[in-house]
């Protein structure tokens, strides 16, 4: 009878490191990094997505602060990524108001339905005009969510930032016009300094001017901006939980080091979950890179 022998495969306990845990910026926080409670709306704690297009690198992740994990209360945040198959891409996120019962429903909703009204996104920041039916399409949507629910249309309120980028592999610019009511914040990271592509919030200075306006009533208060994407350039689309621990320059410097190149997607989720003393909101970000 022919002898079979065994494969036992080698021990790995002692030579596979530990994943290491988030890093701390600055001072320590107060509120440990674990899940707590599950909370009464179920959501997921976290979504993390990217994608590789033609001249483009994408990653994008949205974090369940440890202020809503440690008292069980649900991620208000959201994001959104679409591909029109051609040369468009539109990528958004969403933060709900906080005092606000629905606004996790009307931050995920705003984020869901922008890609139907892709159409009306201006492709040139002059046209202020476009840019008010595009986010009055994205409020309608918001407004009709609300109805579904027998809420009023501000217990949805959220705070909203989307961006269309062109396609353009043979060309040396990539042009990103950007859309928001509220103090969602966007920047272009060039040659490791971050610019506003709004003109008056600074990740250096700490200057901050946009008030939180929200859908879906703010229509009136849409802004629009810009970024001219080239080689080795990245568009940073964020929510306040990362916007306000950009205005320290530990916090700042160190993500343009990380975000000099495109992580991977577990890496990207890490670098997303840096803690930092009295920075315990959600989190959420996309990132695009002009390869």
């Amino acid at each position: 009878m022919e002898q079979v022998q065994e494969y036992e495969a080698p021990s790995t306990a002692e030579t596979v490191p530990g994943f290491p845990q988030p890093l701390v910026i600055g001072r320590e926080p107060r509120v440990i990094s674990q899940p707590g409670p599950l909370p009464a709306v179920r959501r997921p704690d976290t979504e993390i997505d990217g994608a590789a297009l033609p001249g483009l690198e994408v990653r994008a992740a949205s974090i369940r602060g440890d202020a809503h994990r440690y008292y069980g209360t649900v991620r208000q945040d959201a994001m959104g990524l679409w591909h029109d198959g051609d040369r468009t891409l539109l990528a958004c996120v969403a933060d709900g108001l906080g005092s606000k019962e629905g606004s996790h429903v009307g931050a995920a909703t705003a984020c869901e339905v922008a890609q139907a009204y892709l159409s009306t996104l201006p492709i040139d920041p002059d046209y202020v005009t476009d840019a008010r039916g595009f986010v009055d399409g994205v409020a309608g949507e918001i407004r009709n969510r609300a109805d579904e629910r027998g809420m009023p249309p501000d217990e949805l309120s959220t705070t909203f930032l989307a961006a269309r980028v062109q396609e353009v592999p043979e060309a040396s610019v990539h042009r990103a016009v950007l859309v928001r009511v509220g103090d969602c914040m966007a920047w272009h990271l060039h040659r490791g300094v971050w610019t506003s592509c709004f003109g008056e919030d600074n990740a250096d200075t700490g200057v901050a001017t946009s008030a939180t306006h929200a859908l879906p009533h703010d229509i009136e208060h849409v802004e629009v901006g810009y970024a001219d994407l080239y080689p080795g350039d990245m568009l940073l689309l964020c929510t306040d939980g990362l916007a306000k621990p950009m205005r320290g320059p530990q916090v700042s410097s160190r993500l343009a080091s990380w975000w000099s190149r495109p992580p991977s997607l577990p890496e990207f989720f890490w670098q997303m979950s840096f803690r930092a003393k009295t920075h315990d909101d959600d989190r959420t970000a996309v990132c695009i890179w002009r390869l």
